[in-house]
């Protein structure tokens, strides 16, 4: 009777959680993601589903600390004013409105892939804003060009994106093994990314740039910078030299941690500053769903699940085609992260399936902007800045852009890694 209760409470907790995960893209809904995913758990622990133990060791720690170390090490950045920089750099620079849609979505891309997607959008969205109007162009091609390479750009390495970061973490990939069968992936994705939103608003870029010798002057902290850049740059050298991702948290905190303790001394900042600076939304996302699906897990729901979608991926041998057309549809109605980690069991131990989940789950983002946080994050924070992007400016470069890059990405996984 026990074993039943847990059964249909942890089945009720799971699918309340995921189908308010959901509707919270409806406008008149006014619950955030991470509420729910807190609520869920709450609710697997009052409704004796999980002991307090279970729920705190079902907290994966790693993936918590890999966040919350490469954050900090983005808040820095941000400080001292490096993403202002680089934006401006290439306002300065560009030549024509296709060469500045280009070298900007090269930029962000390369950005994302270092450190987390989310994060870049936030930041460099509003020096795209101040980019364009500089220039005296439509900011509406260049919003939208930031968040489809925010996304593609996160999908070479594991500290792109969140989802990656658990994979990471799950799968025990190097991070050496990882960037090199999904470089070649992303790359090969953000050209196409490139044309195909160009070709969407080719009307809009043909208008000629007006000249200018710079834009905004950009406010540095030179010496915080170099310390900054430093940090960063000695942190992506031990990602890459990691034998397994358990090393990965433990680097991120390193170098977070010395960044929160010596930025303050070479630049105009506090500890407090930078810490504020934290995404904790994500981090309080995380620790609520994993809850959720120890909660899933423990009752035996997780096995019916898994068992379902074996099933329906009709075994090994016709499983990459399966998982990722899963992944996508997921990624579309509940959001990538929960669609990952409700997928987890899936690979088996595949690095091709882990792979091709981590591609997918990201790719599948770009098609409306629901479909990913970094796509809300852009039109949020361009809104308040007095520019709109509606959901067919968004779509009409997102969805070709997705349909290409799930199907490049999955041709390219499947020859280039083992299954």
């Amino acid at each position: 009777m026990a074993a039943e209760y847990a059964l249909v409470a942890a089945t009720v907790v799971f699918l309340v959680t995921y189908v308010l995960i959901s509707l919270r893209t409806v406008r008149r809904f006014p619950i955030e993601r991470p509420a729910v995913a807190m609520l869920g758990g709450a609710l697997m622990l009052v409704l004796g589903v999980l002991t307090p133990t279970e729920a705190l060791l079902a907290i994966n720690l790693d993936v918590i600390v890999l966040l919350v170390g490469m954050m900090l090490l983005v808040s820095g950045l941000e400080i001292c004013g490096f993403f202002d920089l680089v934006s401006s750099r290439i306002a300065v620079r560009a030549k024509n409105q296709a060469a500045f849609l280009a070298w900007l979505m090269v930029a962000t891309a390369a950005l994302s892939a270092l450190v987390l997607n989310d994060t870049i959008a936030l930041l460099v969205t509003p020096v795209v804003i101040r980019s364009t109007r500089a220039l005296r162009v439509n900011p509406l091609p260049y919003l939208v060009a930031v968040a489809i390479a925010a996304n593609v750009g996160s999908v070479a390495t594991e500290v792109g994106n969140p989802q990656n970061a658990f994979i990471a973490i799950r799968s025990g990939i190097p991070f050496l093994t990882f960037t090199a069968y999904l470089l070649p992936v992303t790359i090969a994705c953000l050209v196409a990314a490139i044309g195909l939103v160009w070709l969407a608003f080719r009307k809009d870029l043909a208008v000629p740039l007006t000249p200018i010798s710079s834009v905004e002057p950009v406010r540095l902290q030179r010496t915080g910078l170099v310390v900054t850049l430093g940090v960063t740059v000695g942190v992506a050298v031990a990602f890459f030299a990691s034998p397994t991702p358990a090393w990965l948290p433990l680097v991120a905190l390193a170098g977070g941690s010395f960044v929160l303790f010596f930025l303050p001394f070479f630049a105009k900042t506090t500890a407090r500053t930078l810490i504020a600076k934290v995404d904790w939304s994500i981090i309080l996302f995380f620790v609520g769903l994993f809850i959720v699906l120890e909660g899933v897990r423990v009752s035996g729901l997780s096995a019916a699940i898994q068992g379902g979608f074996t099933a329906s991926v009709g075994g090994q041998s016709g499983g990459l085609a399966w998982l990722v057309g899963l992944s996508a549809l997921l990624s579309n109605l509940i959001s990538n992260v929960p669609a990952v980690l409700l997928l987890a069991e899936l690979p088996h131990g595949s690095t091709q399936l882990w792979l091709a989940l981590a591609a997918s789950s990201t790719l599948a983002g770009n098609a409306t902007i629901l479909g990913a946080a970094c796509n809300v994050i852009v039109v949020q924070v361009a809104s308040r800045d007095g520019v709109r992007v509606s959901m067919k400016d968004f779509v009409k470069a997102g969805l070709p852009v997705t349909a290409a890059t799930l199907v490049l990405s999955t041709v390219l996984i499947a020859l280039l890694v083992p299954a």
